[in-house]
């Protein structure tokens, strides 16, 4: 079994200590995000898999990374870092700080460390300029520190694109931005991949990839996802509209 933690929430920045008090007792209590009904799984160490968490910001969680590796869990972290200011992703800290905690991050695991940048808005104001001289900003400073980066377009849910004006649909322009970025990548030999995206020259994302655990498993590809997704079959623990980032960008909320 692969834990997701999660896609729903950043239980990371917000719900350390009930993740590991849940690990230790080897059960989670997960919802039904259709129905919220709630039922608790429980768990045998000796067989997970390992467990994928998902994160804007991990300092609150840097003291507990001893305490999973104790337990001989594999794992790896899906670290966001966008960028976009503080009317868009409000409760952040600024960009360099995440920058420290994310090598502060590899320092202590030595895990693999997925570079998400997502999702891509593109508008007006967020354009191939914007972008462009981002991902290189950033790129530049964590390179050594990623095992390789995701990408993802903005999925316009209603509740989702009522908050931006003037975005840009041209697929012509999507495409130049995505293969701009892989040429960024390409030039610190780190391979993109693009998360539910058919783009030419870019290969598919699989966010859960229980590969990355480092170990000879045969994986099963995960139901209920979006059609394009990649994804092996994990179990997420997180509840929607919990996370505390309150980004405008957020389809959990």
């Amino acid at each position: 079994m692969i834990i997701s933690a999660s896609r729903r929430t950043d239980i990371p920045a917000f719900f350390g200590n009930h993740f590991l008090k849940s690990l230790e007792q080897g059960e989670f209590t997960v919802e039904n995000p259709f129905n919220k009904k709630k039922k608790i799984v429980n768990f045998n160490f000796d067989l997970l898999t390992g467990i994928v968490f998902w994160t804007k910001n991990p300092e609150n969680f840097l003291n507990h990374i001893q305490k999973i590796h104790s337990y001989g869990i594999p794992f790896y972290f899906q670290f966001t870092i966008n960028n976009y200011p503080k009317n868009i992703e409000p409760h952040l800290p600024q960009v360099e700080e995440r920058i420290e905690i994310l090598k502060e991050l590899y320092n202590i695991t030595r895990c693999a460390i997925v570079w998400r940048y997502d999702p891509i808005i593109l508008t007006e104001n967020y354009n191939l300029s914007f972008h462009i001289e981002n991902f290189s900003f950033i790129m530049g400073r964590i390179h050594t520190y990623i095992h390789h980066i995701t990408v993802s377009m903005l999925t316009l849910y209603r509740k989702i694109i009522k908050n931006f004006k003037n975005i840009i649909s041209d697929t012509s322009v999507t495409e130049k931005l995505l293969l701009n970025l892989k040429q960024i990548a390409d030039s610190y030999n780190k391979r993109l991949d693009i998360c539910c995206y058919n783009i030419h020259g870019i290969p598919s994302s699989k966010c859960i990839d229980a590969s990355l655990f480092g170990k000879n498993i045969t994986s099963v590809k995960a139901s209920g996802q979006r059609k394009m997704c990649n994804c092996d079959q994990s179990l997420d623990i997180g509840y929607y509209r919990t996370c505390k980032h309150n980004c405008l960008y957020c389809y959990a909320k």
